[in-house]
This record gives structure tokens, sequence and C-alpha cells, in this order.
């Protein structure tokens, strides 16, 4: 992985380790009824036992020693990861924390991160994460999965496109490269997907919120690439 992702990792530590034990109780925001909830959808992809992440989150034994780390990385947005320019586009599987979810976090960990407001014999424990709201599974049947989709592969160039209904986009790209694509189309302009600084280790799809008809003469555009030495092509998913 990149050396970004390492010196986040190294900050975490470090902030882990002037964790107080016992910091006062001041908040009544608390683990079981509002942070699990956002760790559950936006954080267990990565943070879980075997997961890509150095530490799993999926519990409050495991989350609590590392508090005002993590109150630090959601306040400068350096997790959850997301290699998406943010605004660029809008993708229904986009961990990207909300201002009020951030606020929540920042106001658990101040407040001392307590478990919860009366501690029962069940604390601390969650059940099993779902992903991030409106992230495409193949068991829930919805139609923007690779199973269910049509994949047309592309070089990383300005082209028309097929047409279709396009309902998402896989980059291939070598570590490091960054792209930038806009739709044009007979409706004008429209951004589709800013990647930058591209790490092959965490291949994606992105999932349009909202589907994109694709018409007779539409193109997808490359405003911007910053290319490493490797492939660089990217599969785009038509709905059957």
């Amino acid at each position: 992985m990149g050396s970004g992702f390492h010196g986040a990792v190294l900050l975490m530590f470090v902030a882990a380790a002037s964790l107080v034990a016992h910091d006062p109780i001041g908040t009544k925001v608390t683990w079981e009824r509002e942070i699990a909830p956002i760790v559950q959808a936006r954080c267990v992809t990565c943070h879980s036992a075997g997961g890509r992440a150095p530490m799993a989150l999926t519990t409050y034994q495991e989350a609590r020693p590392w508090a005002r780390a993590i109150r630090e990385e959601v306040l400068t947005r350096r997790m959850p990861k997301w290699h998406v320019v943010r605004g660029y586009g809008d993708f229904a599987n986009d961990p990207s924390l909300s201002a009020f979810e951030i606020a929540l976090i920042a106001a658990w960990v101040d407040g001392g991160a307590p478990l919860s407001l009366t501690r029962s014999p069940e604390a601390g424990r969650v059940a099993s994460p779902p992903g991030p709201p409106g992230f495409p599974t193949p068991t829930t049947g919805d139609s923007r999965t690779r199973g269910a989709s049509r994949i047309v592969r592309i070089p990383c160039a300005s082209r028309t496109l097929a047409r279709g209904r396009l309902i998402g986009l896989t980059p291939r790209m070598a570590s490091g490269s960054s792209l930038r694509l806009n739709l044009r189309s007979e409706d004008g302009i429209e951004p589709v997907i800013w990647l930058v600084d591209f790490d092959p280790a965490l291949v994606q799809t992105y999932w349009l919120r909202t589907p994109r008809p694709i018409g007779k003469g539409a193109r997808l555009d490359v405003v911007s690439m910053a290319r490493r030495d490797g492939p660089c092509g990217v599969d785009l998913h038509y709905a059957r």
C-alpha cells in the first residue's frame, strides 16, 4: 500500500498510545446507540478480523483504545478510505461520513467515548456488519452487481460509448495513477469520476447512485490523467 496509508496507520498508533484509560464521561453520545451503527456501515469492510486494515473495530473493546485516533482520521477525512475526489460524481457505495456523523464521533470521543448510558451484560457485542448504505451485494438481487451487468472494457482514452444504461465503473490502472472522466451527451457535460493515487490492491466497482442512460453519440472524455507504467483501462457496467 502507499506511503499515505502507512503514515495514517502510524498516526493512529501514536494517538492510541496517548489515550487515557478512564476519561471522564461528558456526553450522551454512546457507542451502542450512535457510534456502532456508523462504524458497522462505514468502517468494518476493512476494519475487521482478516480485513485490509491493521486493526479491527467491530466491537467496543476493539475500538475504544483507538478512539482518539478515529476522531483524528475522520476529522481530517483520511478515513474512511476513498480514492475518488469527493463531490465529483455520486456513488451508491461511497463510504464517506456526513458532517453529522463526523460531529457525532467527535462528540463521543471528546466526551470520554462511553459504551452506553447503562451498561448491560451484552455490552460491546454488535451484529454482523452490513456494507455502506446503498452498496450492492450479490445476495440482494440488485442489478448493480458484476454477475447481473454487461461489462464493456475500454482503454483510458476519450471515446464514444455503447448505448445502454451505465450503472458502474471498475478502474484497472497501475499503482499511483490518476484519472478524471466526464460524460458528454446532448444534455451537456457531467462529471463521472475522478480517481487519485489508485491502489490496485483496493480495486472496486464504483456504482453510480443514479444510473446514466447512454444515448447515441455520447462520449466519455478523459479530462486529465496521470498514468504510471502499466495497464490503464476501465470496465463499464451496463444494466442488462
